[in-house]
């Protein structure tokens, strides 16, 4: 009975394999297409087929694997690229933390040089905001951490931590508006 399991495992493993041979460029392109960026299409190749095989049960008809997990790479490629672009730069330039941030063209190059201006103001913000705001939003920005767990790190309620990172956030807009409105009056 035991080698009749294993040779089903291998067979598994045998189809993952000639599925990710037969449809890794694609996805690859797709995911390419949306982020432009080859290491982030690749990572979004990798999580594609990991989600795909835990899910290839849930495929109803096999003929359209294809356009299946082209959806699947598109929707983690659009998520990925909507979570890049509200990225900002936290302390140095290899630590980098979400933020809601309303500009849709961050990423022309004609405004590098005011966006870093930017992730500096918005950095210095941060670090002016007092100790409890700070640490909550670090947590959960460049952490991950959820609400139950910031709770537990800071022995705090979570109606607390939702308080502090709705505060803190509402400080940075503020000040961000005011400096985007000088910004524009001194053009």
């Amino acid at each position: 009975m035991g080698i009749f399991f294993k040779r089903k495992k291998q067979d598994e493993i045998e189809l993952y394999k000639i599925l990710f041979e037969t449809y890794n460029k694609k996805v690859y392109r797709v995911a390419y297409y949306i982020l432009k960026n080859e290491e982030d299409a690749k990572d979004i190749v990798q999580d594609t087929f990991i989600q795909a095989f835990n899910k290839i049960d849930t495929l109803k008809d096999k003929n359209k694997f294809e356009s299946w997990i082209c959806a699947i790479a598109s929707n983690l490629s659009k998520a990925q690229y909507n979570k890049r672009k509200k990225e900002l730069l936290v302390e140095d330039d290899s630590k980098i933390i979400p933020f809601l941030c309303d500009d849709k063209d961050l990423d022309l190059p004609e405004n590098i040089l005011e966006n870093k201006e930017l992730n500096s103001y918005i950095l210095e913000q941060i670090n002016s905001l007092d100790s409890h705001y700070k640490q909550a939003l670090i947590l959960y920005y460049y952490l991950e951490q959820s609400y139950e767990e910031i709770s537990k790190s800071l022995d705090i309620s979570i109606g607390t931590v939702k308080s502090r990172l709705y505060r803190a956030k509402n400080l940075i807009k503020d000040n961000l508006k005011i400096y985007k409105d000088s910004k524009k009056s001194a053009v």
